[in-house]
């Protein structure tokens, strides 16, 4: 039994790896696209764009190790069921599960480190992103600037400029948003420019020749300026910036929740990050669990099917958790049993569908 446990072991680690780079990969393909345009065409130096791109890989991370291990063992399992191998054990006497042990194990002790990896690195690495990308912004604003598209420049600017040649921009719409993103100024502008106040370490933007419009609860008030300016980020803003709940692990996740002075909004928000952090965490041995029957029952190991199932299912799962997300933060059900719901949900058809393997 050990014998053909090995073999299992040793079948396993080869497609993993070769999926684990593909998909990286094929998710770190729009990201170098984006840094070749910073680095040619926005003038980025290539070490800041790269250093960019290392901060974001551990969020990839954990959605490509889940699907890597399905699509795993969809090829593995998918191949000995094509070539009636499982049935060559079930006459030697064996039982199926002995064979399943192997690729059960891999899913557990992954899920194990992706709960630590999620809530030590991918947290942490998606806080030193946010900041590092607004010290990008001080440095080289042009390269967060995209001419005919809005972009979100700080957590209340959204900026619009239709043409940007070096510093000088022209027509120009921006957004001062409060809570609930809802626009309460807009700043129309026939050209501006981005300066650089070396002295205050900040990035500003000036306006010409526009007006502004502030939303008030009974209309709209308008005035018209020649100069407008305004700071978009300093290093003294960066410095101040605090993580956000996304951003935080569970232990700062549970010391911000001892404040008894906490909306109930927040207390919520809170609460659905902490059990959605633990819940996610064990997508990788939900996925082994559940593609060991559907490969026997597909019983087919091409690469290529296993990959296109394997996908349908990680989409059918991120979809649950979203759908958990929504469940949560409406109060139709508690965090605990609306994020762990994709995991039970999932484990059940496994279940079932194991029992239709064994007994076939």
């Amino acid at each position: 039994m050990k014998i053909l446990q090995r073999y299992i072991f040793a079948e396993l680690w080869l497609p993993f790896v070769t999926s684990l780079v593909t998909l990286n990969f094929i998710f770190m393909a729009g990201y170098l696209v984006r840094a070749v345009h910073f680095i040619i065409g926005r003038g980025v130096p290539i070490l800041d764009t790269f250093y960019v791109l290392l901060l974001a890989m551990p969020e990839m991370i954990s959605y490509t190790v889940p699907m890597s291990i399905l699509t795993t063992v969809l090829i593995v399992f998918g191949n000995l069921s094509q070539n009636n191998e499982i049935r060559a054990f079930k006459a030697s006497g064996i039982h199926p599960f002995q064979v399943m042990v192997p690729p059960l194990l891999i899913g557990f002790v992954l899920s194990l480190g992706m709960f630590l990896f999620n809530d030590q690195i991918t947290s942490n690495a998606s806080f030193l992103l946010r900041k590092t990308t607004k010290q990008m912004m001080i440095k080289h604003p042009r390269a967060l600037i995209e001419p005919g598209r809005f972009v979100k420049i700080t957590d209340n600017i959204i900026f619009l400029t239709k043409r940007l040649d070096g510093n000088n921009m022209s027509d120009i719409v921006v957004y001062e948003i409060e809570e609930f993103d809802k626009p309460v100024r807009t700043i129309l502008a026939e050209r501006g420019e981005l300066i650089y106040a070396s002295k205050e370490s900040e990035m500003k933007i000036r306006l010409y020749h526009g007006s502004i419009s502030d939303a008030k609860d009974k209309g709209v008030q308008a005035i018209q300026f020649e100069t407008y300016e305004f700071s978009i980020m300093g290093q003294s803003d960066v410095k101040k910036m605090e993580k956000k709940i996304r951003e935080s692990t569970l232990a700062e996740i549970l010391v911000r929740l001892r404040n008894q002075d906490l909306s109930k909004k927040d207390r919520l928000e809170l609460r659905s990050a902490f059990h959605n952090r633990i819940a996610f965490s064990f997508g990788a041995f939900i996925f082994a669990f559940i593609g060991i029957p559907v490969a026997m029952l597909v019983r087919r190991g091409e690469i290529i099917l296993s990959f296109g199932i394997a996908m349908l299912m990680a989409c059918l799962y991120y979809v649950l958790f979203v759908g958990a997300k929504t469940l949560a933060m409406q109060g139709i059900l508690a965090p605990l049993a609306a994020f762990w719901m994709p995991n039970i949900l999932l484990a059940g058809v496994g279940g079932n569908l194991f029992k239709r393997t064994l007994v076939s």
